[in-house]
C-alpha cells in the first residue's frame, strides 16, 4: 500500500514579523518526509483558513512569537468553521505561555507545541494527528466523496475543489479522471511558467494574478515545487510570494510536491489542471520547479509557455541548444532592471528570431506586467507536436 506524505500549512498570523524559528521547523518537517506548504508572514485569520482549504492539509500549523493566540486562534477556527472546513486539525506552536495550553485546546487547537518540544516529539505529534485526518478523508472518500466534490467544483465551490485535488494527487487513476472530466468543456486559458531557479516565477505570477483580476478574470495557480530525493519531503514556498491576491475569492492556489517525476511538473498535475478548468476558472497558470534545458513536460499541457530569463545567465550559445527554447511561446526577460537585460534581449531576437513575443520585466516592482497579460491574451495556441522519442 502507498504511503502517502503528510501534508501540513505552516503559516505566521498577525504582525509578528519574525519567521526564523518557524522556516527551522519547516526544514525539519520537510527533513522528516512531509511535505510542508508556507505562506509567509503577516497572514490574517481568514488568509491561513482560505490557505489550508485550497492546499487541502493534514494540518494547519500557526506559529506566534507575539500575545495575539488568545485573540487570534478563535478567529482561525471561526473561518474554518464558517467555511466548512471545522474538521481541519490547527495544531499552534511558538512562545505559547503554560497556562494558555488548555485554553487553547478547550478553543478547538488538535495540540499545543510546547518551546521544549523537541523536534522529533513534533513530528510525532504532527504526524499521528495527520493519520486520524487521512483516516476521515478515506472514509468519505468511499462513501461516494468524490462525486460529491466533483459536482460542487463544477459549481464553483473551491471548498469541494481542494477536496478533489487531494484525491487526484493521492489516489486517482487517469482513467478515473477521464471518466470525470473528459467532458468538461475546455474553456480556461492553461499557461505555463518556466524557468531557471530564482528567475522570479512565483513574483511573477504574484503580480499577473493581481493584473487578471483587474481584468475580472477567476485565475488559479498548480505550482510545484521539487521533493527530496532523500527523504520524500518537500518545502513547498511559491505561496509566500503570491500573496498580493492571495485572500481573493477569485484566486485559487494550489501547491504540488514533484513526487519524484522529472521534466519539472508532478505526475498529478495534469489532472489538477483538468479538473480546476471544469470548475468555473478562466485562467491557470502552471508553475515548473526550476528547470533546465531539457525540462519540457509543460509544453504538452499549456499554450501559451512562458519561458523566464535573467540577464547574466549565459551567452547567445545557450539559446542555440535544443530543449526548453525551442517550445516557448513568449519569452520574459524578468530582473530587467539589472546589467545586461538589453544584451539578452538582443541575443533572444539575433538567435531566436523575431516571431515569438519578447516581454520585459521587473516583477518586483510591478514592471511590464500589463504587457504581459496582452502577450499571454493575444496568444493563438498552436497544435503540441509530440516529442521525439529515443530507443
Amino acid at each position: 500500500m502507498q504511503t502517502l506524505p503528510t501534508r501540513m500549512l505552516l503559516t505566521k498570523v498577525g504582525l509578528d514579523g519574525h519567521d526564523r524559528g518557524v522556516k527551522v521547523l519547516a526544514r525539519g518537517l520537510r527533513d522528516s518526509g512531509m511535505e510542508v506548504i508556507y505562506t509567509g508572514l503577516w497572514q490574517t485569520p481568514a488568509g491561513a483558513a482560505k490557505a489550508a482549504i485550497e492546499e487541502d492539509v493534514d494540518v494547519l500549523g500557526v506559529s506566534f512569537h507575539s500575545a495575539a493566540h488568545l485573540t487570534l486562534v478563535p478567529m482561525i477556527i471561526e473561518e474554518l468553521k464558517a467555511r466548512g472546513r471545522s474538521d481541519l486539525p490547527v495544531v499552534i506552536g511558538g512562545i505559547i505561555p503554560p497556562d494558555d495550553v488548555q485554553v487553547m485546546k478547550d478553543a478547538g487547537c488538535a495540540a499545543v507545541l510546547e518551546t521544549e518540544a523537541s523536534m522529533d516529539s513534533i513530528v510525532s505529534v504532527i504526524e499521528g494527528i495527520a493519520s486520524q485526518a487521512r483516516a476521515a478523508r478515506a472514509k468519505l472518500t468511499a462513501s461516494g466523496g468524490v462525486e460529491k466534490w466533483v459536482s460542487a467544483a463544477r459549481g464553483g465551490d473551491r471548498v469541494a475543489l481542494g477536496r478533489l485535488l487531494t484525491w487526484i494527487e493521492n489516489d486517482a487513476k487517469p482513467d478515473e479522471i477521464a471518466r470525470r472530466f473528459d467532458d468538461a468543456p475546455d474553456g480556461a486559458l492553461i499557461v505555463g511558467m518556466t524557468g531557471p531557479p530564482g528567475a522570479g516565477k512565483s513574483t511573477l505570477i504574484g503580480r499577473l494574478l493581481k493584473e487578471f483580476r483587474q481584468r475580472d478574470k477567476q485565475v488559479a495557480v498548480v505550482a510545484v515545487d521539487p521533493a527530496s530525493p532523500l527523504t520524500g519531503g518537500a518545502l513547498l514556498g511559491d505561496r509566500a510570494r503570491m500573496t498580493l491576491n492571495a485572500g481573493d475569492a477569485g484566486v485559487f492556489l494550489r501547491s504540488a510536491a514533484s513526487r519524484g517525476q522529472l521534466g519539472g511538473l508532478a505526475p498529478s498535475t495534469a489532472g489538477m489542471v483538468k479538473a480546476i478548468s471544469a470548475s468555473k476558472v478562466d485562467v491557470i497558470f502552471v508553475e515548473t520547479v526550476g528547470a533546465g534545458q531539457n525540462d519540457v513536460s509543460v509544453y504538452q499541457l499549456a499554450n501559451p509557455l512562458v519561458l523566464l530569463m535573467i540577464p547574466g545567465a549565459g551567452d547567445d550559445l545557450q539559446l542555440e541548444k535544443a530543449g526548453i527554447t525551442e517550445v516557448a511561446d513568449i519569452f520574459v526577460i524578468n530582473k530587467a532592471d539589472l546589467p545586461g537585460a538589453g544584451v539578452l534581449d538582443a541575443q533572444v531576437r539575433e538567435t531566436l528570431g523575431t516571431g515569438r513575443p519578447i516581454v520585459q520585466t521587473v516583477a518586483s516592482h510591478g514592471q511590464g506586467i500589463s504587457d504581459l497579460a496582452d502577450a499571454i491574451l493575444a496568444h493563438v495556441p498552436k497544435p503540441r507536436a509530440k516529442q521525439a522519442q529515443r530507443v
